[in-house]
């Protein structure tokens, strides 16, 4: 996976310099001069700049016939002066537009507005952001017609579309006559993911914005071939209510998201874009400050610094968000951040590309990022924006997690990629509660020709239609079926297997909590605890246990219940947790407990210790290294090398030494016979066999790469 073409994403010290400034204040951007900030860019180290042609607040940093320009601006054409700023100074651009968030549009022209189902109000009521429907014709004019005039009227590299997605449930008339004439239904007004209604128009909303994202990247391609265009997915992340697809990030020419979450968001995205992505590298994009609302407190440099190396270990571009101050001033503290990230990867840099090595795939279903605990609300605006923790998003970051520090070589992988799952030894499927005939057919057909795979919670319970089905669509493949669902406020999993004793030790049985309020009166919602489940063709390796009087709690004169603090296991049933079951070629092991989305360490060493059974003992790539190293590798066939990276995450600094013993297996038919020393480590000891190499490496940075050549 060699480097695009595309010259701006072969520059990879990037910058977006956010300026959603309004005009209503003489003061705001009183300041601004493209000369100096191009001076503060060129000083930082930074060869690729996102300028802002069309901010949130729907105003122009130029002289527009279609919208309106800034009031503050006194008639300069500030996005040519920075534009030219910049590229004088050999710094590639791209031109930022802002889609759906638009002030000025939604002023001016209400009957754009997405309007609240609830209130019948626009949306704006709620937000300081005024938000435009993808499915009024004249609003997608308009942004056509913007757009137009940024691409035909100056010199770019690329141009950045941000929030192409709903903000939360429309009902403006575009939506209502649009949704009846292709579905026939009217837009519901109560959220409830097993009603076929429902279901219907969330596939629809998915639908509109992954056809208005292509419109637009089309039309930006018909205008200028030679750019790169991309938009920005991170709202796919934030969930159903802004119906962003993921698959929209194929149209891209690399995919790019702002991520504000932890280190484990930001490793599920970015190896979930080594695959998603159409052309290598993806970009990651975060902030130089903590969060984008809190205006002046930084990340240290060596947060930034970690989360640039992270990114680099992942094979991810970089870029960076400062936060203009609203009088156009730069803040001199910010760059110099900025400047301390990218000089930390330069080392790197030459070394990066290739095919990750995995041996394991985390399956991230976007139909499945909903909550089941929503059934029944009304169908309003979130109460924040952002993202939700979603049952199978934090399963999914549970899993990359638990397999990170277990050093298992493992890589994210979407519906884009169902044709490839023969690639993986076993497959991990986090609670992935909704799916589609096609996933399950692809699934199935994975394990009978010899695939692995691990499955959890509520995998394949419901479908994408809306409908609940009486069993799993999996059962045969788990050699399980559902016999219903728990309801109390906690469960256990007694095993029956000796290897899962030795797992869980020195705990004898694992519990799942679904309630630990127990002050609080608890009412279990369906969908929202663990499925009760028989083994059917599948072992039992272990069975369910139940606390004394369950589903009761008790009280002084209830005497339910056999510990005052707490519900200790007592119960035992013939009902399995987790089952193994052959099929064809392959096996399958579930669990009806979501053990890789607890922080339990005996739930998370179950789940690693399964993930293991199912590896086998050719793992490609291996360690033996503390937890916070994280381990990855790329074949780089043009090179006729493996590239090893280890990631001493977030160590201090300076980083002390570090050592660590790395197994790695050539591809098939070739045989290492070279390592060498790379940025930030050292081999000191390399053996070689016709298995593979067994590397003694000392990291001595942060972030440390050993090519280990083969032939």
């Amino acid at each position: 996976m060699a480097l695009e073409r595309h010259i701006f994403q072969r520059n990879t010290h990037r910058l977006l310099r956010d300026m959603h400034i309004p005009d209503w204040d003489p003061g705001f951007l009183a300041d601004y001069d493209p000369q100096r900030l191009a001076a503060r860019c060129e000083d930082a180290g930074l060869n690729a700049v996102m300028i802002y042609a069309k901010s949130h607040v729907g105003l122009c940093t130029y002289p527009t016939r279609v919208g309106r320009m800034h009031g503050n601006l006194g008639g300069r054409d500030l996005l040519r002066e920075l534009n030219d700023a910049l590229r004088s100074r050999g710094i590639s651009t791209a031109a930022y537009q802002s889609i759906t968030f638009d002030n000025w549009a939604a002023e001016t022209h209400p009957e754009w507005a997405q309007v609240d189902r609830q209130s019948g109000r626009p949306m704006h009521d709620h937000t300081r952001y005024g938000v435009c429907c993808p499915n009024n014709p004249d609003y997608r004019a308009y942004e056509l017609a913007i757009m137009e005039e940024i691409l035909t009227g100056y010199e770019f590299d690329g141009i950045w579309l941000d929030m192409i997605f709903f903000l939360a449930i429309c009902a403006c008339p575009a939506c209502r006559e649009r949704l009846r004439a292709e579905e026939g239904i009217e837009v519901p007004g109560v959220v409830d993911w097993t009603d076929p209604a429902w279901a219907t128009f969330q596939e629809a909303r998915r639908r509109w914005i992954g056809e208005w994202t292509k419109v637009l990247i089309d039309r930006a391609h018909e205008l200028r071939p030679e750019i790169v265009v991309t938009h920005n997915l991170a709202n796919a992340l934030s969930g159903w209510r802004c119906a962003q697809p993921l698959a929209a990030g194929r149209l891209d020419t690399y995919t790019s998201a702002d991520l504000y979450g932890d280190r484990f968001e930001h490793l599920v995205v970015t190896k979930m874009a080594q695959h998603l992505s159409a052309s290598q590298p993806g970009e990651l994009m975060v902030s130089v400050g903590v969060d984008l609302i809190d205006h002046v407190t930084l990340k240290t440099a060596e947060q930034l610094s970690t989360e640039a190396l992270a990114a680099t270990a992942a094979g991810s571009a970089f870029i960076v968000i400062d936060g203009i101050d609203p009088a156009g001033t730069e803040l001199p503290g910010n760059f110099a951040t900025i400047r301390e990230a990218f000089t930390a990867i330069q080392p790197y840099e030459p070394y990066m590309g290739g095919r990750p090595v995995e041996d394991v795939a985390i399956y991230f279903s976007d139909n499945s990022f909903v909550d089941f605990a929503d059934n029944g609300i009304p169908a309003g605006p979130p109460s924040r924006l952002g993202g939700t923790p979603f049952p199978h998003v934090t399963a999914a970051r549970g899993a990359a997690q638990a397999l990170t520090e277990a050093h298992i070589a493992f890589g994210v992988i979407t519906e884009q990629d169902l044709d490839r799952l023969a690639d993986y030894r076993v497959v991990i499927l986090p609670d992935v509660s909704r799916m589609t005939r096609r996933e399950v057919d692809a699934f199935r057909d994975y394990v009978t020709a010899g695939g692995r795979l691990y499955a959890s919670g509520y995998t394949s319970v419901v479908g994408v239609d809306g409908v609940r089905h009486d069993d799993f669509l999996l059962a045969d493949v788990f050699g399980a079926s559902l016999a219903g669902e728990e309801d109390g406020r906690v469960a256990f999993l007694t095993p029956d297997d000796d290897e899962i004793r030795r797992a869980v030790a020195p705990q004898t049985v694992v519990s799942q909590p679904f309630n630990d309020q127990w002050s609080a009166r608890y009412e279990p919602k369906p969908l929202c605890t663990a499925p009760r489940v028989t083994a059917t063709s599948g072992t039992r390796l272990a069975h369910l246990t139940l606390p004394y009087g369950n589903p009761r709690w008790g009280s002084v004169n209830d005497k339910s219940w056999s510990a005052i603090h707490s519900a200790p296991p007592w119960t035992e049933t013939e009902h399995a947790v987790l089952t193994r079951n052959d099929l064809g070629q392959g096996s399958a092991v579930y669990s009806a407990f979501v053990l890789e989305r607890a922080g339990a360490a005996a739930n998370r060493a179950l789940f690693t210790s399964l993930v293991r059974g199912l590896l086998g003992d050719r793992q490609s790539l291996s360690a033996t290294a503390r937890t916070n190293v994280w381990l990855s590798a790329y074949d780089q066939s043009d090179s006729s090398r493996v590239l090893v990276a280890l990631h001493n995450y977030g160590v201090e600094q300076p980083a002390p030494a570090e050592r660590a013993t790395v197994t790695v297996r050539p591809p098939a038919g070739r045989r290492f016979v070279r390592a060498t020393d790379g940025p930030g480590a050292r081999v000191v000891e390399a053996s070689f066999g016709d298995d593979g190499a067994v590397l003694e490496i000392e990291l001595s940075a942060e972030l440390g790469f050993v090519p280990v050549e083969y032939a």
